[in-house]
């Protein structure tokens, strides 16, 4: 449905997008595409939903009956602006929907007035952001806007679709998690918004489920790369359907370049990490190689690049192994995370209206996420307007969330009075959603943590894009961490009324305060995208913001389920673990091991330690467990192992 007939625009006059310097933009055929418009018409014209909705209409009639259908992906990875050519969609029907969305959320223009510190006199005034690095409130207003309408949109098709089919599952599927929707670009060759294609927390809202597209092999994203994306799509999902949408079937050969083989054994663990995670179904991209374009000679499970008869052989064995415990593997639900990772989309917003990319904070949550997965230590992610997912939570990160509104500082305020520890980075609720920046004792955490920053400094002989680390000293439980920072510090004081609960340390750039039975700890830098730029060049001080978050951790009295104790022989690349019940009290629990680990040890948590052997479910063997706890796995089929643990 994104690819729209050459008739479009001569059927529904004025129903092009328009970009943000007014120019009316020419679609054509796409790269991979044969026959088709892209981008298209806008879909807040009427006319193009109206045919839209008959295709969908047509095709859902065709083919409802056939008992072969499984179920329908409504939308191929929420494009609706490729091949723009410039930033979209100032079109007349965007702008009127625009408008008319202000309206509903603020209720009126005095109260658009009102929110915004502006003097509109009529709608008509009230015009999009256009550039980045001006006045924020308007850009940031329409990256929101354009968000929700891709929500909207997906909303629209799944209705259609379930009222066509009520009794198969309609889902919708992304190129890629939302949180990696930061480094859509103002200056890339296609000019995009952050999160334009939509917000997955409201997608799963309105859908049976949503799904994302993986090419780990392209894309760069294997090992722990490839399992942050499952970790966003699977907290999005929550209860919901979880789909792997497209998983790569070979190598991605675009243009006349050769791409990196994909292996029986790089697709095997792609596809029990899907499993591991509780996605219900799992597509491959594709079976033959493609035959239309850019994308011509790759892709194909069963293409021809050499590796085909492995792949193949490799899936009729898991399939053996899948259908043998489909009960099981059916009834595996994954562990519930103790800890947190905040996501602000407001805050992707604002970086974007000032830098024209969201690249900053999309890192931050990165680096969290992946120092969490290295520590074998599960977690979950919470979306700002899904602020439910605190309930069961001990431990929150919150990393560059420099917006923040009322209803998210008293979530938070309630979250650390009843127990749990909160963990801020510089400048947090900084800014109001209208993108107006707030002195530090206006800040909403300053009014009940007690805690404030006194303003931007220069980190000493440092600067962005220096190569030397700076590094702050971080006490913890009696032991000093030395994790690097980027971009300023802000250090930290207490409120005069609240100087007897607020500790600050490492001159002023950490401070603790205790709020009713929890606490708040505040940092005065940035130290998770600085984690994740130092992993490649600088593994020592990678590690000690690793070894930090697992003290912090541990001081929450959070409970990690699975520890490695060592690997043989040592590995910089994580193994990743995931841990699950089963439907008879049992557990799963799926480790992912490097590809040059022969041998790693795992010790339970000893609540859950198990009284009698494990058996992996891929080599089909029992695996003892030592009366504290500890098992050894030998190099397993692909690098994964599968374990059953009875009750």
């Amino acid at each position: 449905a994104a690819i729209h007939p050459h008739w479009i625009h001569r059927k529904v006059p004025g129903s092009e997008m328009i970009t943000a310097d007014g120019r009316k933009v020419v679609s054509t055929n796409r790269q991979e595409t044969h026959f088709g418009l892209t981008p298209g018409g806008s879909i807040s014209h009427s006319g193009v939903w109206d045919r839209m909705s008959r295709f969908f209409t047509a095709v859902v009639e065709r083919y409802r009956s056939r008992k072969n259908l499984a179920g329908w992906d409504a939308w191929n990875e929420l494009r609706w602006r490729v091949h723009s050519g410039g930033l979209v969609d100032y079109s007349e029907a965007a702008i009127a929907e625009f408008r008319s969305w202000l309206d509903k959320q603020f209720g009126g223009l005095d109260a658009l007035n009102r929110a915004w510190d502006r003097r509109y006199s009529c709608w008509e005034d009230v015009d999009p952001g256009r550039y980045p690095d001006r006045t924020y409130t308007e850009m940031m207003a329409f990256e929101h806007f354009l968000t929700w309408r891709s929500d909207e949109h997906a909303r629209k098709r799944f209705s259609l679709i379930k009222t066509l089919d009520p009794d198969r599952p309609v889902t919708v599927h992304g190129a890629h998690p939302s949180i990696l929707h930061g480094s859509d670009s103002f200056t890339s060759r296609e000019p995009a918004t952050a999160l334009h294609r939509g917000n997955d927390w409201f997608l799963a809202d309105h859908t049976d489920g949503i799904g994302v597209s993986s090419f780990p092999a392209w894309q760069k994203a294997v090992g722990d790369g490839y399992s942050m994306r499952l970790d966003f799509m699977a907290a999005a999902g929550g209860k919901k359907l979880k789909w792997l949408s497209e998983l790569q079937g070979a190598r991605s050969n675009i243009g006349f370049h050769i791409a990196p083989p994909v292996t029986a054994a790089m697709q095997q663990r792609w596809l029990w990490e899907g499993l591991s995670v509780g996605a219900d179904s799992i597509l491959f991209w594709c079976w033959r190689d493609e035959v239309f374009g850019r994308e011509s000679s790759g892709f194909g499970l069963a293409g021809n690049d050499g590796n085909s008869e492995e792949r193949i052989a490799a899936m009729r064995r898991t399939a053996e192994i899948v259908r043998k415990n489909e009960e099981l593997l059916k009834s595996h639900k994954p562990f519930e995370a103790r800890v947190g990772i905040f996501f602000s989309p407001q805050a992707y917003y604002l970086y974007w209206a000032q830098e024209g990319h969201a690249q900053r904070p999309m890192n931050a949550v990165c680096g969290y996420a992946r120092a969490l997965l290295r520590q074998q230590i599960p977690y979950t992610i919470v979306e700002e307007c899904h602020l439910d997912k605190l309930n069961g939570l001990d431990m929150l990160f919150m990393p560059r969330c420099i917006v923040m509104d009322e209803t998210v500082s008293a979530a938070l305020e309630r979250f650390v009075a009843e127990g749990g520890t909160l963990v801020v980075e510089s400048e947090t609720g900084a800014f109001a959603p209208n993108g107006i920046y707030r002195y530090p004792e206006e800040r909403p955490l300053a009014e009940w943590s007690g805690i404030q920053e006194i303003g931007r400094r220069a980190l000493p002989c440092s600067s962005d894009d220096n190569t030397e680390p700076v590094c702050l000293d971080i006490e913890i439980d009696r032991h000093t961490f030395s994790p690097a920072a980027v971009q300023w510090l802000t250090p930290l004081r207490a409120a005069d009324h609240d100087a007897e609960r607020v500790r600050a340390s490492g001159n002023g750039l950490t401070a603790c305060s205790s709020f009713g039975r929890g606490r708040i700890i505040a940092l005065g830098s940035y130290l998770g995208d600085a984690y994740l730029g130092m992993l490649p060049g600088h593994p020592t001080i990678a590690a000690q913001f690793e070894s930090m978050i697992a003290a912090l951790v541990e001081e929450a009295k959070v409970s990690i389920p699975v520890r490695v104790l060592d690997c043989t022989p040592p590995s910089q690349d994580a193994v990743v673990i995931r841990h699950s019940t089963a439907h008879d009290g049992g557990r799963l629990v799926f480790v992912f091991t490097p590809p040059d680990v022969e041998r790693v040890r795992l010790q339970f948590e000893r609540s859950i330690c198990p009284v009698g052997p494990c058996v992996d479910l891929l080599r089909e063997a029992a695996i003892p467990v030592s009366a504290e706890g500890i098992l050894e796995l030998q190099e397993g089929k692909w690098g994964i192992h599968v374990l059953y643990v009875e009750k």
